[in-house]
């Protein structure tokens, strides 16, 4: 049954106001937004920032601020159609949706920041992390696409959204091999940290975010 679509409701009011700052961010940075649209297939987009000086501009800020939102809205119906609850918009649960992203994200970029001043890896590390938020806004860009064909075209379900879940898995899955293979001559000299690394930053703060919103 597709969803009646009010003005009123607060999942669309916030779902337009994303399309159009995406929409604005496109009209201004035309190219630039064409150039990571293809980052999956195609990483001379990442490459360039091996020889140029990391900066973060306007586009790079707002993407970030539509992949947290985004991923907000997608864990809060996901919350909503687990726990067996009637679909509505919830303020205050998702207020603390994003706070949890939001520091999720912070702490462990910051980890992998102090991490790599006492190995003496900044530039491998600030070139990592500048790919994964690259690969996070264009995934952003995904999911947003994805919370309006639960909400408005689909009768959302936990079958529904499990099969979005593995969608959203894989495209991030996609994202940690491209890095791996663009960074492989430095990850085959330090395998076991390689591994450690992968376990410890990666694989288990995932899993402990995953438990914490079921618990909630």
């Amino acid at each position: 049954m597709i969803r009646d679509i009010l003005l009123k409701d607060a999942f669309t009011v916030i779902i337009l106001s994303l399309i159009v700052i995406i929409t604005l961010i496109k009209y201004n940075n035309h190219k630039k937004f064409n150039s990571l649209l293809k980052i999956f297939w195609n990483s001379s987009y990442l490459k360039k920032y091996k020889y140029e000086k990391i900066t973060y501009y306007l586009f790079d800020y707002f993407l970030q601020i539509n992949f947290i939102v985004s991923l907000g809205l997608f864990v809060l119906i996901y919350n909503i159609i687990y726990n067996g609850n009637r679909l509505s918009f919830n303020f205050l649960e998702f207020i603390d949706i994003i706070q949890i992203i939001i520091t999720f994200l912070v702490l462990k970029n910051l980890t992998e920041i102090v991490i790599s001043w006492v190995f003496n890896i900044q530039w491998l590390t600030n070139l990592y992390l500048n790919e994964k938020i690259n690969y996070n806004s264009l995934i952003g860009l995904i999911i947003l696409p994805i919370n309006v064909l639960i909400l408005y075209f689909f009768n959302p379900s936990i079958n529904i959204l499990f099969i979005f879940i593995y969608i959203i898995l894989l495209l991030k899955l996609t994202a940690y091999v491209n890095s791996f293979i663009l960074h492989q001559k430095t990850i085959k000299k330090s395998w076991f940290y390689f591994i450690l690394y992968l376990c410890t930053l990666e694989i288990i703060p995932y899993l402990l975010l995953y438990n914490f919103f079921l618990s909630m």
